[in-house]
């Protein structure tokens, strides 16, 4: 028999309402709750900071910063959604935002009454489908003082009067350990008209279900949700940990078959294996009793904290085996959209690799993982089944935190907890390329500019220039060209004779970036540099 959806319902506080108001939201009212009730935090602004490389994302921070993910909004700025640790019994949400491509992150904390963790972040476009029509960010954390959860809604990470955060009824997720919410997780709860939203994945005690999956429904009105779980009628998976989604729709707005969600989670049996749901909706909304659900991954061995990402018909999950010995990162890899799989090695040295994430592209897939207390990069080009060779992103040896869930990754970059501060910090790269700096001019027996590689892959083919205004009758303009410049390596390029007289302004270009300093040439000198 099939077991009864709860439905729950988000009452409106008063005749107030509130308008989430953009291009895409122009006919959106979204009320003000009850039973979520609405909280208004405190933001602590940590501070800005900008570098090339590894980018810290908790300045002023103290208090341990843990459990990071990673997204991306419709402006593409980059945001970063973390747990900010106060004590045993106090943990608030951590926002950080990126509007130029990683470079340069604006980072705070939101105060909220007792332990918020496992805050996620996931960007949703409603206006491309049939119903509620929210383009946003919409999140979600648990609550472990009441045993619920917290779930925001933000139009504009730039503008901190969108943000809108609300509290779910005490013991709404009783003994909740995890939760996730993923990019696009936008779809119907076929069963409850009217309840079309983002979809949440948690692993909850509720029913009587140890450690057991749990789907929550949120309608993208806020008018409602709808939860279902996993009573193990049809497969054995709870106790489950670390619960992962990823999302594929088709261009038509209407709902079929070609929307859908995948769901991954390790279930603790006699030895920990991965269990894979394909779940759609169209055909069947309750997670119990979807059609294709089996144990990917299974054996005399564990295999455990899965992660998942899908591009068109390729799916990829990564995870941890022992079947070695010791702990290798390990790959399943679907091309037809999880039909049949196949398996490869993403990393099996002697030493342990520990915690993958995964993004897909197409048939790029990058996998994050950590090793020796350092955080490796690895790429596949055919969509899992070989990798190429590991490259280090976190630039002090030994700093990176290897625990479950203090690594994410997305098309921007990855984030990663590192304790090189002496407490737990989050950092962001992005992916390894060269990073060609112009880092000074000095002056003398004519001019010399440093041009340096501070990036992760070699450079090649750099062009700079060097010119001088002003009375320059020789050396004025030079340029050229580097054939490569290795990762940490620079070189001095100028004119190797200035003759002038005067006041002088000197421009150096390399790699599309441009240094200026002023100085006064005498004769064969140049000075005041």
């Amino acid at each position: 028999m099939r077991k009864a959806l709860f439905v729950g319902v988000l009452l409106v506080v008063s005749a107030l309402a509130t308008s989430m108001i953009n291009a895409s939201n122009d006919e959106m009212n979204l009320p003000i709750l009850r039973n979520a009730e609405r909280m208004e935090p405190t933001i602590l602004k940590l501070g800005t900071t900008s570098a090339q490389g590894n980018v810290l994302i908790t300045p002023n921070s103290p208090e341990d910063d843990i459990l990071p993910t990673l997204t991306v909004d419709g402006n593409d700025n980059i945001i970063v959604t973390w747990t900010h640790v106060v004590s045993p019994v106090e943990a608030d949400l951590g926002l950080a935002y990126s509007t130029d491509g990683g470079t340069t992150f604006e980072s705070q904390v939101v105060q909220l009454d007792g332990y918020q963790y496992y805050a996620d972040t996931a960007y949703v476009e409603g206006s491309k489908y049939e119903g509620p029509a929210f383009d946003g960010l919409w999140g979600v954390c648990l609550e472990s003082a009441t045993e619920a959860g917290n779930l925001w809604l933000i139009e504009d990470i730039t503008n901190p009067d969108t943000w809108q955060f609300y509290a779910l009824g005490e013991g709404s997720l009783p003994g909740a350990t995890y939760a996730c919410i993923e990019d696009d997780s936008w779809y119907p709860m076929v069963y409850f008209e009217g309840i079309i939203g983002p979809v949440a994945f948690y692993i909850d005690d509720d029913q009587g279900m140890d450690d057991g999956w749990m789907l929550f429904w949120y309608a993208g009105d806020l008018s409602g949700y709808v939860y279902n779980w996993d009573a193990e009628s049809v497969l054995d998976t709870a106790p489950a940990q670390d619960p992962d989604m990823a999302c594929i729709h088709d261009n038509d707005p209407a709902w079929t078959e070609n929307d859908f969600f995948y769901c991954v989670a390790q279930h603790n049996g006699k030895h920990a294996e991965i269990v894979f749901k394909k779940d759609i909706p169209v055909q069947e909304a309750d997670i119990e009793f979807v059609a294709d659900q089996y144990y990917l991954v299974q054996g005399d061995y564990d295999a455990a904290h899965p992660d998942v990402d899908a591009s068109g018909s390729n799916v990829v999950v990564v995870y941890m085996s022992n079947e070695n010995g010791n702990w290798d990162v390990m790959c399943a890899y679907s091309h037809d959209y999880a039909e049949t799989w196949e398996f490869s090695t993403v990393a099996g040295s002697p030493d342990d690799e520990m915690y993958p994430a995964v993004y897909v592209s197409g048939n790029t897939v990058y996998v994050a993982y950590a090793k020796n207390g350092n955080l490796y990069l690895v790429k596949s080009t055919d969509g899992g089944a070989t990798w190429e060779e590991p490259l280090q992103i976190n630039e002090q040896d030994g700093t990176v935190v290897m625990q479950e869930n203090y690594i994410d990754i997305c098309s921007r970059g990855i984030v990663w907890v590192d304790n090189r501060n002496g407490n737990n910090d989050v950092y962001f790269s992005t992916f390894p390329a060269p990073i060609v700096v112009i880092q000074g001019v000095t002056g003398g027996f004519g001019v010399k500019a440093t041009i340096a590689n501070i990036g992760s892959l070699p450079a090649y083919n750099v062009d700079w220039s060097v010119d001088l205004s002003g009375l320059v009758f020789v050396g004025s303009h030079s340029e050229g060209t580097i054939d490569e410049l290795g990762p940490g390596e620079s070189v001095e390029v100028g004119p190797g004779f200035v003759f002038g007289f005067g006041p002088t302004t000197i421009t150096v270009t390399a790699a599309g970036q441009t240094f200026t300093a002023s100085g006064f040439v005498l004769g064969p000198l140049v000075l005041g540099l």
